[in-house]
């Protein structure tokens, strides 16, 4: 007989004597399981408090650099990975808990299975790459790339990852879901509904990111421990904890986002929503929350408004040379405009760095010619000092603050381009932070710099009257 044959009519049996079966009866399907794979001898785990109550037996498997944990549960634990995918979930509560645990344990690859329903998950990326609803889909899906030889090989690696357009289907589809259960449930507006949506996206990208200065840690904690509750079999008091988390992080943070805003309150201090909607979004995987898939996840609607999520920046030769030409002494006075409508989401981003770049080059400037001028004279002069003090650029003191505030203007022409840009700005932020290994101690005002789009912007009106100088009563209609 075939190997996945028999690996098939194994799973079978297990159901068929399942009645009657006990914890040493579903150890020993396991081992036979797993040699048919190849595995003739795995090392045996013992149970850890935090997955002992869902896997009767666990097994370490090792090939070649890679690392795979196998969990076997009794029947009843697993949802069906088909009723997960159509709510476009990555995990079932069980899977959660058992792959957070193989993270404890530094383990690659988590494979869980109670031989009828099967995941197998990478785990560092928390991404879910194979499932299986049945013996056979088991049998033949999992059989090659969780053999002995497949392993030492890397088959795991090569195993085909969801593009990333389904997966950003996959978040779009569930925002909306909840958005418009928000909605219609709670009886508020459904931009109310999708600010709520956008500060868990915001709070999950900030604790995978760990960029928080002071109580961060502290957030993260509970922001866990209300997840955890809105699991347990009485959820109750669960969506006014979210609105506390919601406050507190307004308190700490400053985020703009998370401002009082008594319509959210009034739908999150709902338990029956807030507690199905926190555990859903704990079963969304790590990897649908970076910025790539959110802005994807945005590629809907009108064909204009998907082509500003997928519009590459073009060269801009006058911003170039505008940037350029920037000095200590002109700084304070930088201002560059992009326009949503007609360059795209990715042009935001693309532009605040060039800029945030420019304020980085032109204090470092400055530093070095204070520097210089202080060292040279022996005797101190506190005047001179003084001044040098005083002809410090106001943009060197909080450069964040001055950017937001005075530096960078974004033009959005509708509500879905203000909440796309503001989400992806907050994010963006984020990033950088955990880029340069720096703390956030407070959040700059964003939204200072996300203005409505005026009939015609000032590009626009440099562009009509170039060359046209002489005619100075000549107006547009």
């Amino acid at each position: 007989m075939e190997a996945p044959q028999r690996i098939t009519r194994l799973c079978e049996s297990w159901w068929e004597k399942l009645a009657n079966s006990t914890k040493a009866e579903q150890n020993r399907y396991a081992e036979e399981f797993l040699s048919l794979l190849g595995w003739a001898d795995p090392v045996s785990l013992a149970p850890k408090e935090a997955w002992a109550e869902l896997a009767g037996a666990a097994y370490l498997l090792r090939g070649g650099s890679t690392s795979v944990i196998a969990y076997f549960v009794m029947p009843g634990v697993l949802d069906p990975p088909a009723s997960i995918g159509e709510r476009g979930l990555d995990h079932c509560q069980a899977t959660r808990t058992l792959t957070n645990a193989a993270g404890t344990l530094h383990i690659e690859y988590a494979f869980i299975t109670d031989l009828q329903r099967s995941y197998l998950y990478d785990v560092p990326a928390d991404e879910l790459i194979l499932h299986a609803d049945t013996p056979t889909d088991l049998s033949e899906q999992f059989g090659d790339g969780l053999s002995k030889p497949g392993i030492e090989r890397g088959s795991l690696m090569e195993i085909r990852r969801k593009p990333r357009s389904y997966v950003a289907r996959e978040l779009r589809e569930w925002r909306h879901r909840w958005c418009g259960t928000l909605a219609i449930q709670s009886q508020q507006s459904e931009a109310a509904a999708a600010l709520v949506v956008d500060r868990l996206i915001v709070l999950r990208y900030l604790f995978i990111h760990n960029v928080l200065k002071r109580s961060g840690r502290r957030a993260e904690r509970r922001f866990n421990e209300l997840i955890d509750h809105a699991f347990s079999p009485s959820p109750r008091g669960c969506g006014k904890a979210l609105a506390s988390l919601f406050h507190d992080t307004w308190l700490d943070w400053r985020p703009a986002l998370f401002a009082p805003a008594p319509e959210v309150n009034q739908i999150i201090e709902l338990d029956v929503l807030a507690a199905p909607m926190l555990r859903e979004f704990a079963l969304l995987s790590d990897g649908k929350f970076n910025i790539a898939t959110v802005l994807e996840s945005f590629n809907y609607g009108e064909p204009a408004e998907k082509a500003r999520v997928r519009i590459i920046p073009d060269a801009n030769e006058e911003r170039e040379t505008y940037l350029a030409k920037q000095t200590v002494e002109t700084v304070d006075a930088v201002r560059l405009e992009v326009d949503i409508m007609d360059e795209g989401y990715r042009a935001v981003l693309h532009w605040l760095d060039k800029l945030s770049a420019l304020y980085d080059r032109l204090e470092i400037e400055y530093e070095s010619a204070s520097y210089r001028a202080r060292a040279i004279p022996d005797d101190i002069d506190l005047f001179a000092w003084s001044e040098l003090d005083a002809s410090r650029p106001r943009a060197f003191a909080d450069k964040l603050q001055h950017l937001f505030e005075r530096s960078f203007v974004v033009y959005y022409a509708s509500p879905r381009q203000y909440r796309t840009a503001r989400l992806l700005l907050y994010l963006h932020l984020i990033t950088r932070f955990s880029r340069t290994k720096q703390r956030l101690a407070e959040f700059p005002p964003i939204e200072k710099a996300l203005r409505p789009r005026p009939k015609v912007l000032d590009a626009d009106r440099k562009e009509i009257f170039r060359g046209r100088p002489e005619d100075e009563n000549w107006e547009v209609t």
